[in-house]
């Protein structure tokens, strides 16, 4: 899949979305879009917040040997 992004030096451009996150980490992206709109790196939130999960496993390997 592909995203529109705008470039740190206002290119707009077709990304691979395997690319956002080098791009992103790398300060080469200013702006990109995603379906529900346009985020600005920095600006906007780009994932949300994980929270570690605190409850018991279902898995057996979850819980340790028996």
């Amino acid at each position: 899949m592909r995203l529109r992004v705008i470039r740190t030096n206002g290119e707009i451009e077709l990304t691979v979305t395997s690319k956002i996150d080098p791009m992103i980490q790398g300060g080469e992206i200013f702006a990109f879009c995603r379906e529900d709109g346009w985020v600005v790196v920095g600006k906007d939130p780009i994932r949300k917040q994980q929270v570690p999960f605190k409850g018991i496993g279902r898995r057996w390997s979850d819980n340790g040997p028996r």
